[in-house]
């Protein structure tokens, strides 16, 4: 069974979000309506504004709340890999759901304090009204709104949409990052014996497969082909080895779901992969389609040690400039000296170490 995991910075957001809805609602409503003709004799000024703000940011936590935990149970592979459009209305129409249980329980609660009895003509009478659906509509497009704002982060990456609408990488900039190479083993031999589209069944999976890396502190930086490019920041990277351990969390994902490649693909995907740290140059890209481009020698680098690991067979590759910057790593990895080589594109040649996975025995 799946566990959540619960995320601070995520869930006051969701709070923060539905907070301000609800409080751009009551403005919208009431602010500057004795200014309009129509309700010239409205009296404004019995309207309690700190009660009705009260009861708005206490609405925005309740639905957020909901919000919040009604995304973690639908953030699942099978729902994750539904078409956009599908993904948005499955996660839209939930989340409807339970903004319509909030309204009918604040209907339920205001009657029970306004009339101080139970009842239902009552309750059916605040339900059934234009108040009612006009909230439920307004609701209904803050949600598909702000499920929409998730999908294109993710679309991007997590964080590149503020990166890119804060212009942080407008102009150029320089930055050191840990970056890794992963490719599939024998790709050309899988695509030639399972044919196009069912090799591009496979890089799917895979790829979904890999998004256990975001546990490391990994981002991902493009696909090409059947090869996936990730980054880290310099810290999180390092810390207890998170660089490194992201290659055997997505392999012990894959040795996971082998019964699944297996049944469908009739193998067990492997992949091998390059690690280095460098600085490289950051900018956003592109007019049709913009996006945030990594560009340096940290990233040829890391290409050409990828490419050295059917030299030396082996699946996981570092380069001595990453090895002497990793202060930790857990116990059951080793790093291991391979060789000196030179790599194309590189005047000088580069010390390449191996990281293997132990078996740790219980003593």
């Amino acid at each position: 069974m799946r566990r959540m995991s619960f995320s601070y910075p995520s869930y006051l957001l969701s709070l923060l979000f539905f907070i301000g809805a609800a409080c751009l609602f009551i403005l919208i409503r009431f602010v500057g309506l004795s200014s309009v003709p129509a309700f010239a004799a409205f009296d404004y000024d019995s309207l309690n504004h700190a009660a009705l703000f009260g009861r708005a940011v206490a609405v925005g936590c309740v639905i957020g709340t909901l919000y919040y935990f009604v995304s973690q149970v639908l953030d699942t592979p099978a729902v994750r890999q539904r078409p956009y459009g599908l993904l948005l209305i499955i996660q839209g129409f939930s989340n409807l759901i339970c903004v319509a249980f909030v309204l009918i329980g604040l209907s339920v609660f205001n009657t029970i304090v306004e009339s101080q009895s139970f009842s239902v003509s009552a309750i059916k009478s605040r339900v059934i009204s234009v108040n009612f659906f006009v909230i439920l509509i307004y609701y209904t497009f803050v949600s598909f709104g702000f499920v929409m704002i998730k999908q294109i982060n993710r679309k991007f990456g997590p964080g590149n949409l503020r990166k890119l609408i804060a212009g942080t990488f407008y102009h150029p900039r320089e930055m050191e990052i840990i970056v890794m190479f992963l490719d599939l083993k024998d790709s050309t031999t899988h695509a030639e014996r399972l044919g196009h589209l069912q090799f591009g069944s496979l890089i799917q999976d895979c790829f979904i497969d890999m998004s256990v890396v975001t546990s490391t502190g990994a981002q991902f930086y493009q696909y090409v082909g059947d090869e996936a490019i990730l980054f880290w920041d310099v810290a999180d990277g390092i810390e207890n080895g998170n660089c490194l351990q992201a290659y055997f969390e997505f392999r012990n994902q894959l040795e996971k779901r082998k019964d699944h490649y297996q049944s469908q693909y009739d193998l067990i995907p492997e992949f091998k992969a390059g690690v280095n740290i460098g600085f490289a140059t950051v900018l956003e890209v592109g007019d049709i389609k913009r996006e945030i481009a990594y560009l340096g020698d940290a990233l040829n680098t890391a290409a050409r040690i990828q490419g050295q690991c059917n030299k030396y067979q082996e699946n996981l590759l570092i380069s001595e400039m990453l090895g002497s910057r990793l202060q930790s790593v857990p116990e059951h990895l080793e790093i291991a000296p391979v060789d000196i080589t030179e790599l194309r594109g590189r005047a000088e040649a580069v010390h390449l170490y191996a990281v293997r996975e132990q078996l740790v025995c219980d003593a």
